[in-house]
């Protein structure tokens, strides 16, 4: 008994400190005023952790696996992604790296398989494919190539 009022005050505490979104899709208090802090949520067994500024996801955004371990980290500028992104697997390998300018993709970006690998390389500018993309099999042998943006 003594455990079940212990969690139902966490899920108590949790929740009355809860933010809200408010009809433009703002953060906001208990009293309405737009949040500034961090917010931790877990849906679906996915933690988030989600720094706000003024109401809106303005910093660093980390996602995790059900089991606690890092699954993507990056940067959020006034709600969109933005600067690099990083993806892991749950061994704590690197299994992407990508790019956004203001939410949209931009740059190179790198995609490995379970082992480490490079498998892909692939560009983007202004959120649509761009230049050079190449694959490599699972011993790191060229395997394909496209370009975008240009002849092909």
């Amino acid at each position: 008994m003594k455990k079940l009022i212990i969690i139902s005050f966490f899920f108590f505490a949790v929740t009355a400190n809860a933010q809200q979104l408010n009809e433009k899709g703002l953060y906001i208090d208990s009293e309405g005023n737009l949040f500034s802090g961090v917010i931790t949520s877990i849906n679906n067994g996915l933690k988030s952790e989600l720094e706000i500024k003024n109401g809106m996801i303005d910093g660093k955004a980390n996602y995790f696996y059900a089991s606690g371990k890092l699954m993507e980290s990056g940067l959020m500028v006034n709600g969109l992604k933005d600067g690099q992104w990083t993806r892991y697997n749950e061994t704590g390998l690197t299994s992407a790296i990508g790019f956004y300018t203001a939410g949209k993709k931009s740059g190179t970006w790198l995609v490995f398989d379970e082992k480490g690998t490079k498998r892909m390389e692939m560009n983007y500018s202004n959120g649509e494919k761009s230049g050079t993309w190449n694959s490599w099999d699972e011993n790191g042998t060229l395997a394909s190539t496209k370009v975008y943006g240009g002849a092909n």
